[in-house]
């Protein structure tokens, strides 16, 4: 008898990486046997949040829990980009490399997410190959050096953190899909007239954010989002 598994709510396009993970976890541990799973999929696909590396990221720390699995980061990190931090126990990290090399970075800022799903979904491929384009056509594109994004980071944690407000958080996304979809503005009008500390892209994209310091702010800003024709569904998290 072999592994199954069966999935149910929103679809999955592509790879599934729970599939992926389990594959990948009987090469570095015998004695796994068949699994049942039940993959119950409430996010849309392509919205950008590491949805599916999550959970990838989850079935691995259970199998690290009931089999003693023993698995490296840079091997989780095989499975894709996302999924080694999320299979570990920091809150916040900086990741480097594709996402393997992580140095966790304290406690997330005590603030509400409002995570607001297009319509649309964002292919991760076809998103850098548009990034790439724009920084050729622009011609004057200079990489940030480490040094540079690490600073940058800290500096926007340290005001979220206190509660400052933001603005918009760096993604070099963003730019590419709004040319594409002008709803990205309302949704930045939505995150300022709401309050929020600071707001942005998920990813590569679809998804939206806004970050929130009080639970009334947050639950109104769902309500203006969920009015909103194009967008799909909204979640709050805290």
């Amino acid at each position: 008898m072999g592994d199954s598994l069966k999935v149910e709510g929103m679809p999955i396009m592509g790879e599934n990486l729970v599939t992926k993970a389990l594959l990948s976890a009987r090469k570095y541990m015998a004695g796994i046997p068949p699994l049942k799973i039940r993959l119950e999929k409430f996010f849309p696909a392509g919205s950008g949040i590491g949805a599916g590396s999550g959970n990838a990221a989850a079935l691995l720390k259970w199998l690290k829990e009931n089999f003693a699995l023993k698995i490296t980061a840079e091997q989780i990190g095989k499975l894709g980009a996302d999924v080694a931090f999320l299979a570990s126990d920091s809150e916040i990290a900086e990741a480097r490399g594709v996402g393997e090399r992580l140095t966790p970075a304290g406690e997330a800022p005590k603030l509400g997410w409002i995570l607001a799903f297009p319509k649309w979904a964002s292919n991760t491929k076809e998103a850098y190959a548009k990034l790439d384009a724009m920084r050729d056509d622009s011609g004057c594109y200079h990489a940030p050096t480490d040094e540079e994004i690490a600073k940058e980071a800290a500096e926007y944690l340290e005001k979220l953190n206190n509660r400052l407000r933001v603005g918009r958080l760096p993604n070099d996304f963003f730019p590419v899909l709004a040319a594409e979809h002008r709803e990205y503005g309302i949704a930045e009008e939505i995150a300022s007239a709401t309050g929020a500390c600071g707001w942005g892209l998920c990813g590569s994209g679809s998804a939206f954010f806004g970050l929130y310091d009080s639970h009334e702010a947050a639950r109104n800003a769902e309500k203006i989002y969920g009015n909103e024709n194009w967008i799909l569904k909204t979640f709050y998290l805290e």
